[in-house]
């Protein structure tokens, strides 16, 4: 099959990528044989693609002649999870040797983390209201702490962010900024690492001079442990003046850190705690669409209870948002609400159904 070069701003919806695009580190950014969607052209814009190689035979097919996602297909099937799963333990080992990098030589590799940030834009924006249930389940096990919570921040502000409606370049830098707040942990001592003031100042002192890193970022890393009512670190400030990718990423932090029991993913209760006792602390702007948004992606995401059985989150008692009404794969309706003696000890994903059910 035959390509042609062609400027980005000529791309058309419904193209086919002729040869792969790679960055300017030799990384694929697109794959040959890739069908253009108008998020696509964004992605390139951002990625400063000027040209790229279409095949000739399917230059100008419209948008409608792009396959489309079978309602199925957008609800993320076991074969989703999968392909999702690839993609994210490809950022997990990327991230992972930036990560080492940085903790041996106290040098930041900004272009491999720039990167790596638009990748984790790019899955978002091509798996759609899956992601969630995708993150929650993937493999608590395949990197350090600090490096696979730092994936997840990324991810969970992207996610806050495409849905505040911010634009495609600030959503990359906040992506960029979720992905490095941490950074500090790898440069501190064992004794002070779980201390958020020395962490935020350390990674703050990583970043300043790191040359074209957008200020946001820098900023964003030094005070994503403020909280609104002053009470956070390491100045006590407030409200507004609290940058906003820095409220963004607390909410993405504190929901992650506190989603898993050991490597049980359950983020009920954290839910219920952001909504009822994080009130004053997070921006309520940006946590009440946050909390509404899991919701809905949990609606029928599988679970396993407590007494061994599996079964599907039906409904939410908004008065108590990790006592959802559950249906069992027997056909039991049950409202956790009301029993004491059952709850949710895990999401859990399609293989795990297809081996005990």
């Amino acid at each position: 099959m035959s390509t042609r070069m062609i400027a980005v701003k000529e791309l058309v919806p419904g193209m086919a990528i002729g040869e792969p695009v790679l960055s300017v580190s030799g990384k694929v950014l697109l794959g040959k044989d890739v069908i253009i969607a108008p998020r696509t052209i964004s992605l390139l814009t951002m990625w400063n693609v000027s040209h790229v190689f279409v095949s000739s035979e399917n230059t100008s097919s419209p948008e409608s002649n792009a396959p489309e996602q079978t309602p199925a297909k957008k609800a993320g099937l076991t074969e989703d999870f999968t392909g999702f799963f690839k993609e994210y333990d490809n950022l997990i080992t990327t991230s992972v040797n930036s990560f080492d990098f940085i903790r041996n030589t106290k040098q930041i590799p900004i272009q491999e983390l720039k990167e790596t940030s638009f990748s984790i834009y790019s899955t978002v924006l091509s798996t759609g209201p899956a992601i969630m249930d995708y993150l929650l389940v993937s493999d608590y096990n395949l990197a350090d702490k600090v490096t696979r919570h730092s994936v997840m921040v990324a991810f969970i502000s992207t996610i806050i962010g495409h849905k505040l409606k911010l634009s495609d370049d600030k959503i990359h830098v906040l992506c960029l900024a979720g992905l490095l707040h941490d950074i500090g942990k790898l440069v501190v001592s064992k004794e002070t690492d779980s201390e958020p003031k020395a962490h935020v100042i350390n990674g703050a002192k990583l970043l300043q001079h790191v040359p074209s890193l957008p200020q946001e970022v820098l900023l964003s890393v030094l005070q994503h442990h403020e909280l609104m009512d002053g009470s956070g670190v390491p100045m006590g400030s407030a409200n507004d003046k609290i940058h906003l990718f820095a409220r963004i990423i607390a909410v993405a932090d504190l929901f992650h850190q506190h989603a898993y029991s050991g490597e049980d993913a359950n983020p009920l209760p954290v839910l219920e705690y952001m909504s009822k006792q994080l009130f004053d602390k997070l921006d309520q702007g940006i946590c009440q669409p946050f909390i509404r948004y899991i919701r809905d992606c949990l609606i029928n995401s599988p679970v396993l209870l407590s007494d061994g059985r599996t079964g599907q989150i039906i409904f939410f008692n908004t008065d108590h948002l990790d006592k959802p009404v559950v249906k069992t794969h027997s056909g039991t309706i049950i409202d956790l609400a009301t029993t004491k003696t059952i709850f949710i000890k895990r999401l859990v994903n399609q293989d795990y159904l297809a081996n005990v059910n």
